[in-house]
Parts: structure tokens; C-alpha cells; sequence
């Protein structure tokens, strides 16, 4: 009787209601901490890292659509969305999904967070079973418990992202991720919920380069919440800041922290006081997106060895990070003070290039005239949607180069009159002052956009012109040409486009002409726009999988169309020389020569007579003669085949 009256409990208790507890609560009353993931083992209290309450709460508000928590490392943001996840499971079963930025740390996540969580938890032991190699629904990945599923992805891999649908969506450390074929990761998790009213979305991460920094994107959303402290000594409340901390030259362990109103000086055990009595402030306007920042200043957890208090163990850090260099500098600016990083970039000033501008080409701005040391011209094409622009500039002994012309031509690429005009500007014979006219020699067109029109136009007139596109890669060769022609019968030249912006910003830094030296001049499209363009990019460096890493950056609002030209003009000459080399300084004395010469009347003539076209053949290197093959002997051939032999 006692055993039917158990079962007919148990089968009673499918039907409870699940119990009305909040995601900390659950946590508190069943999960357990090893020493594995803490340094606080034990039964989960958020009453030991109290700021962790309220965002839990956020996970599950009815007004909040996206929860964005911006931390410095190890204050337990992985621990409070495994709270998420484990409360999820257990009393409201649904989809959940993970996103990392790369399927090595989704599984990492798995293998060291969620499982061990599962492992500690009775409660979730029995829903979630142990990985199996021939089980699918068991898998580091993909984990199904009654009433939903819970996988993890790598941003890395947009096709994870198909055939999920999930009302829980948690991406961690979105500083990390990369746009990827399909485009922003973010969007194409969140895309995974759409179809629920309940949807729960959390995006975690420490910042990373200021302007690039996903998380501050999103922070900058939200009503952007702040842990307020109040003084131990005048009972005000304020954010703690490390500009607050005050450290005695070569004494860190002195280190102290200022009150901003009554300018006491706080040790660590005040400094632990102030926190555990903290509250989350909003400090913007709330409009569905809540986000909490939260700096190192906050932890609660224990110093480490060697150490009297946390406050000097922050203060050591400091001073080593600073003694290291810029990237240790931006590890510490990212994880403890969690900021974004904002590295001195490296920059040229537009009103310094557009002052050296020089006088010289002819009167004409139709028909400019050349600089007399210019041996050689190339060309680069930028197609946008309602133009080309067109960049031609010439190049002397040791690549010193002076620009021609920027000219636009205005018009819809996808009609043939616009390209009509630009063959004609490729066409151009530019007087030469030492008599004689160059034409172009090597053109490089962006094939980026409107692909088709432009590879129309290159095939026609390979090799003079070629199609490129940007790749960004580091140490790559500043350009690479495709091993064989394109279905449309184009070979694709790619151009390391960090390389040649990297060799540009180099010559442009360059105070004296001569090897190497940028020459432009007055008027001719360089403009003040023209200069604002070039330099519009700055160069700094930040953290790539765990190195320092230089990549050239575009600030927001700036256009970069005059430093793409003149990255493509750079391609095309290196392109060019390699065959013109050999000619160049035979064609340069021959034209010193020439401007020597007497014009009739004994005097020098101002304007040249165009008397021949310089237009520098290739150099071909003479094939090696080679020995003629001797004749072979003649062998007589048997009848028959090998059947035959055998007859």
C-alpha cells in the first residue's frame, strides 16, 4: 500500500507547477561550486559577489530584451550564465544557445564549465546525460535534457546557426568574434529567437580596441549601469575608479584608495565593505537593452600569495603591465579596468601633405604636363555607384613617384559611356619636358563592386590592365596574380593591402625628395579633401590571439577612397617595375640627354616638340640557347603484336 501511495505521489508531482524561484535563487538552493571553477568553493551565494544579484534578475524581466554584461575578468559573468543555463534545464525546459567565438572555445566552455556544473548539481545530474560518441543527442556540443536542448557554436562557423531555434541565446566574449561570410554573429544568433515573445539574449565580454569593441557598442545601447559603493567614513555613494587609487612611489603595498567626496584614504578591508553595500545605478535612459559595467575594483575574491591584500596585488599588476610595454598595457586596460583600449595610433597629418604640394605639369588642368625625372605612368580605377575614379601618377629612379591627376567620372558603372570616357583617360599621351610623350603603362581596377562591367573591360586589355581585390592579411606580398584566368577570362591580382598601406605611410613620413619620396601638385584634384581622404586611416596596434598585432583602422564618419587609390597605384607600379627596371636608367640618361640638346637658334625650347612616344617596352630576358637533341637510332619495329611473339 505504502509503495502504490509513493508512485501515485511521484506521478501527482509531473503535474506541480514548476517552483517560483528567480535564477540566483535556484542557484542558491541547488547548486554547488568545485574548486575547479572558484576560488570560492561550495554552495553558490550570491550574497558573496551581491553584484551578480541583479543581472540575474535581468535574464528573465519581462521589460528586458538583451542584457549586455561588460566585466573585467574573473568576476564570475560565466557563473551567472550558467546559472541562466542550469535554471533553464531544470524549472523552465527550453532551447538554449551558446555562441563562442570559435568552436575551440564553445568546446573548452563545454568541457571545463558546463559539464563540471552539471556534474556538482543533483538536481540537473538525471536531465542531462554524460557525452557519447554514437549518441547524437549527447554530444561536447549538443546536449538534450526533457523539454529542450542546449548547443554550443563557434561564431566562426555561420552554418551552426541554421535549423536552431532557440528562445535563449547567450554569446560570451563578443570582442573576439569576426563577421563572417554571412555577416554579424550577433545578429545571426539573436535572428534564432525571433519567433518567441519570452526570448532571453546575454551578451557577455571584456572590451577590446576602442571603435571596434562589441560589447562598448552594445553597453553604449543600454541604460549603462553602474556598481555605486558608499564611503565607509562619509557614508557617499560613487563608482570606484582606478584614478581613485593612490600608490606610493615603489611602495604598492601602501596602495590606498581616495574617497571622491570626503577624500579619505580607504585600505583594501574598507574597500571590500564598500562593494559588498553597493547597488546598480542606471546612468542613461532605458530603452529595452540593460547593460552593467564592472571594473576589477569590485572583486571580492581573495589576493594571491605574496601579497598582503588585494589592493596591492592591483597595484603590482599595474606597475608590471606598464613596465611591459603596449601590449601588456592593453591586457590590463581590458581585463582589470575593463575598458576598451585606445592605443597611440600612427597618423600623418592631411594639412602637412597638403602644404608640400608643388608646382609644376602645364597650365592645363586637361592636358597636364610631366615632371621631368617621371620615366614611367600607372593608373588605378575605384568604381563606386555613381562614378570611377581615375589616379594616374609617374615614377622615376629608385621609386620616386609624382602624382598626375585625380580625375572622376561621373556616371552610372553599369553604362558603357562611363567606360568609354575611361578608356579614353587611360589613352592620354602626357607631354613629356624633355620631349616626347609617356602613356599609362600598368592600370590596376577594383573588381570589388560591379564585378562584372569591370571584368568586361579588363579582359579586353590584359595585361596593360588588370582586375585586383584587398586582402587584409599581415606579412602578405603586396600583390599575388591567380595561377589561371576566371570564368569571365581574367586573372585576379590580389594585393596585400596592409602591406602596401604599411610601405605608403612609411614614404609619406619621408621630409626630402629624393628615393622613395611622394611628390603631388597644385591642383589637379588634390585637394584639401583629397589629403583628408589619404590620411584618413590610422595604424595602431591591438591583441590578436593572445600577440600584438598593427591593423590599419578607418575612425567612423571618414571616407578612405584617395588612400584605395593610391594602394592600388602602388600595386600597379610593383607590378609594372619588374619588367621595367632593366630599362630605366638607360631611358633616364637618354632623356637628360635629349633636354641637353641645342634647339635651333642656340637656345632652349620652353615647350617640347613632341617628337616620339616613350612608352617603355618590356624587358624580356634571352632564352638560354640549348643544345639540339641528337637523333635517335633507328630500331626497327617486329611485325605483330605481343600475341604475335608467341606464335
Amino acid at each position: 500500500m505504502n509503495r502504490e501511495r509513493q508512485i501515485t505521489i511521484e506521478c501527482l508531482s509531473l503535474f506541480d507547477p514548476p517552483p517560483d524561484l528567480k535564477v540566483w535563487e535556484w542557484a542558491e538552493k541547488y547548486r554547488r561550486l568545485g574548486k575547479d571553477v572558484t576560488a570560492i568553493p561550495g554552495r553558490y551565494s550570491v550574497d558573496a559577489t551581491p553584484y551578480q544579484r541583479e543581472p540575474q534578475d535581468s535574464f528573465t524581466d519581462p521589460e528586458v530584451q538583451v542584457t549586455v554584461m561588460q566585466w573585467a575578468s574573473r568576476l564570475g559573468k560565466t557563473e551567472t550564465m550558467n546559472n541562466l543555463e542550469g535554471f533553464t534545464i531544470d524549472v523552465n525546459p527550453r532551447g538554449i544557445l551558446v555562441v563562442y567565438p570559435t568552436l575551440d572555445s564553445a568546446k573548452k566552455w563545454s568541457k571545463e564549465f558546463f559539464v563540471p556544473m552539471v556534474k556538482a548539481t543533483p538536481r540537473l545530474q538525471g536531465k542531462i546525460k554524460e557525452s557519447r560518441a554514437r549518441d547524437a543527442n549527447n554530444t561536447i556540443l549538443s546536449k538534450q535534457f526533457p523539454g529542450g536542448k542546449i548547443s554550443a557554436i563557434g561564431a566562426n562557423s555561420p552554418s551552426g546557426f541554421r535549423q536552431i531555434q532557440a528562445p535563449v541565446v547567450i554569446c560570451d566574449e563578443i570582442d573576439a568574434m569576426d563577421n563572417g561570410a554571412e555577416g554579424d554573429p550577433i545578429a545571426l544568433a539573436f535572428k534564432r529567437a525571433d519567433n518567441y515573445r519570452d526570448s532571453v539574449q546575454v551578451l557577455s565580454s571584456t572590451p577590446t580596441v576602442k571603435g571596434a569593441s562589441r560589447i562598448e557598442s552594445w553597453m553604449d545601447k543600454s541604460d549603462k549601469r553602474h556598481w555605486f559603493c558608499p564611503c565607509p567614513e562619509c557614508g557617499e555613494f560613487q563608482v570606484l575608479n582606478w584614478s581613485q587609487v593612490e600608490i606610493p612611489e615603489g611602495k604598492p603595498e601602501e596602495a590606498r584608495i581616495k574617497c571622491q567626496h570626503c577624500e579619505a584614504r580607504l585600505d583594501d578591508e574598507q574597500r571590500v565593505t564598500m562593494v559588498r553595500a553597493g547597488e546598480w545605478r542606471a546612468t542613461a535612459p532605458f530603452s529595452g537593452v540593460r547593460g552593467y559595467w564592472l571594473n576589477g575594483l569590485n572583486t571580492l575574491f581573495p589576493a594571491k600569495k605574496g601579497f598582503r591584500n588585494k589592493l596591492h596585488q592591483m597595484a603590482a599588476e599595474a606597475a608590471e603591465a606598464k613596465a611591459s610595454g603596449e601590449a601588456a598595457m592593453q591586457v590590463w586596460t581590458n581585463t582589470f579596468l575593463a575598458e576598451s583600449y585606445e592605443p597611440p595610433a600612427e597618423k600623418v597629418e592631411a594639412n602637412s601633405l597638403l602644404e608640400r604640394c608643388e608646382v609644376y605639369g602645364g597650365d592645363d588642368e586637361n592636358a597636364p604636363m610631366l615632371p621631368r625625372y617621371v620615366l614611367a605612368l600607372v593608373a588605378s580605377v575605384d568604381v563606386q555607384g555613381d562614378r570611377l575614379e581615375c589616379y594616374v601618377e609617374g615614377y622615376g629612379l629608385k621609386d620616386e613617384c609624382w602624382a598626375i591627376e585625380y580625375r572622376r567620372i561621373i556616371g552610372d558603372p553599369t553604362r558603357d559611356e562611363v567606360w568609354a570616357q575611361l578608356d579614353t583617360l587611360l589613352e592620354t599621351a602626357y607631354a613629356h619636358p624633355c620631349g616626347g610623350v609617356l602613356k599609362i603603362g600598368r592600370v590596376c581596377i577594383d573588381s570589388g563592386f560591379k564585378t562584372d562591367r569591370v571584368f568586361d573591360f579588363v579582359r579586353r586589355r590584359q595585361p596593360r590592365v588588370v582586375a585586383i581585390k584587398g586582402a587584409s592579411a599581415r606579412g602578405a606580398l603586396p600583390f599575388q596574380v591567380s595561377p589561371k584566368p576566371n570564368k569571365q577570362g581574367c586573372r585576379l591580382y590580389l594585393l596585400g593591402t596592409d602591406t602596401l598601406k604599411d610601405l605608403i605611410f612609411s614614404r609619406l613620413r619621408l621630409a626630402e625628395p629624393g628615393p622613395r619620396y611622394l611628390h603631388w601638385p597644385k591642383g589637379f584634384g588634390f585637394d584639401d579633401k583629397y589629403f583628408d581622404q589619404l590620411t584618413s586611416e590610422q595604424r595602431r596596434a591591438e591583441l590578436r590571439d593572445g600577440f600584438p598585432r598593427y591593423v590599419w583602422f578607418l575612425p567612423p564618419g571618414k571616407r578612405n577612397e584617395g588612400l584605395d587609390l593610391k594602394v592600388y597605384s602602388v600595386a600597379a607600379w610593383e607590378i609594372f617595375k619588374y619588367h621595367m627596371r632593366p630599362n630605366m636608367e638607360k631611358l633616364a640618361a637618354e632623356m637628360e640627354a635629349r633636354a641637353a640638346e641645342p634647339r635651333e637658334g642656340g637656345e632652349q625650347q620652353k615647350k617640347p616638340a613632341p617628337a616620339k612616344e616613350y612608352q617603355l617596352k618590356p624587358h624580356v630576358e634571352p632564352k638560354p640557347e640549348q643544345e639540339k637533341p641528337k637523333p635517335r637510332a633507328f630500331v626497327p619495329r617486329r611485325k605483330g603484336g605481343f600475341v604475335g611473339g608467341w606464335k
